[in-house]
């Protein structure tokens, strides 16, 4: 009887050839991966290899390390310092948009607009980093200066100390997935703890209305670490604090990290009627010239406590499709932090000649 002859495979070949198949399939998803994710981001392919390179040049070495580069006052989260940011929430900024805040984002709860911005963090590229740090240097120079002489609480502020605060910046940008556009705050500039951030939109600022944003934005850091200083100033500028409840138009109110959560409004005078006019008028004819919105006005909602001015934002109605669908547009008169800090920046404006306007959150 012939004896049957078997073959038997050594086990390392077998480990061997799995392995190499296995490296094979991670090769090529890694690959569609890559292509797919550039194809979807939304931008150009020279921002896609600025960015990627970017993002591989920073480390992620915790929520406060980031990159300083050769200025230590000036800090530049990368793309996981900021996603990481934005999904502790520790302002809880996010968990307490309303209702109406969430739909105006497109979103259903605010477990949806955390996964969705997740999504939109980026690091800065190397001309960006450096088109801020003139930026940054330009607004410092500007408050070491200034007087703030043309303002009714400019003996209040201090430009030094304004100064003297740390840059932190934190980008992001519009990411088109699957036919869903992934944004936070519709890449409005906005500060949150002491954060700024910006979106590739706002690089695109050419660099007198970048300085003059990142002074607005400077401006609200400083209200967030001196509160009742700015609660002085509020009451030196004739405004008083009105409770929520009593306005009934509350739930229309559309919500902005860059205040400190309080309505206020103007007691009816001559004087601060005329003022208050005149401030919304040009606010709206501003927001009107940049947008192409009619001039028509709806004022029926503008005194509601006792025919006194309220300073507010509200969304048309119970559906607003974008965060800036809101019925008053006078966002100078958003806020009385709002008011200061667009002032300030007008200040600089006007000493620059500069005719140009922008708008944040």
């Amino acid at each position: 009887m012939k004896k049957s002859i078997t073959y038997s495979i050594p086990l390392y070949s077998i480990l061997f050839w799995m392995l190499a198949i296995l490296a094979i399939v991670l090769a090529i998803y890694f690959v569609f991966t890559v292509y797919n994710a550039n194809l979807a981001s939304g931008l150009n392919s020279d921002e896609i290899k600025d960015a990627k390179a970017a993002n591989e040049n920073y480390s992620n070495q915790g929520d406060d390390e980031g990159t300083e580069g050769s200025d230590p006052r000036i800090r530049f989260m990368t793309y996981k310092d900021t996603a990481n940011f934005l999904a502790k929430d520790n302002d809880r900024y996010v968990r307490n948009l309303t209702e109406l805040d969430l739909h105006a984002r497109n979103v259903k709860t605010h477990i949806d607009y955390l996964n969705n911005i997740d999504d939109t963090t980026i690091s800065f590229t190397e001309d960006e980093k450096k088109l801020l740090v003139k930026c940054a240097n330009n607004a410092d120079k500007y408050l070491m200066d200034e007087k703030f002489a043309e303002l009714k609480y400019g003996k209040h502020l201090d430009g030094k100390e304004i100064a003297g605060i740390k840059w932190v910046f934190a980008n992001t940008y519009a990411n088109y997935s699957k036919d869903v556009i992934k944004e936070y705050e519709q890449g409005l500039p906005h500060t949150r703890e002491n954060i700024i951030l910006l979106s590739k939109n706002v690089l695109k600022y050419d660099e007198l209305n970048l300085t003059s944003t990142l002074i607005h934005e400077k401006i609200h850091i400083y209200q967030r670490y001196n509160p009742e200083l700015f609660d002085k100033i509020i009451k030196e500028m004739g405004l008083k604090e009105l409770d929520k409840k009593s306005f009934r138009h509350a739930k229309y109110i559309r919500s902005n990290p860059d205040t400190n959560n309080k309505l206020y409004y103007y007691p009816t005078t001559d004087a601060n009627a005329a003022t208050a006019a005149t401030a919304a008028n040009a606010a709206s004819d501003l927001w009107n010239s940049m947008t192409g919105s009619s001039n028509t006005k709806d004022t029926s909602d503008t005194k509601d406590y006792d025919e006194d001015k309220v300073m507010v934002c509200l969304y048309r109605n119970d559906k607003p499709n974008s965060i800036n669908d809101v019925k008053h547009k006078n966002f100078v008169e958003e806020h009385p932090y709002e008011k200061i800090a667009y002032e300030v920046a007008e200040n600089y404006n006007n000493k620059n000649n500069n005719k140009n306007k922008y708008i944040n959150i």
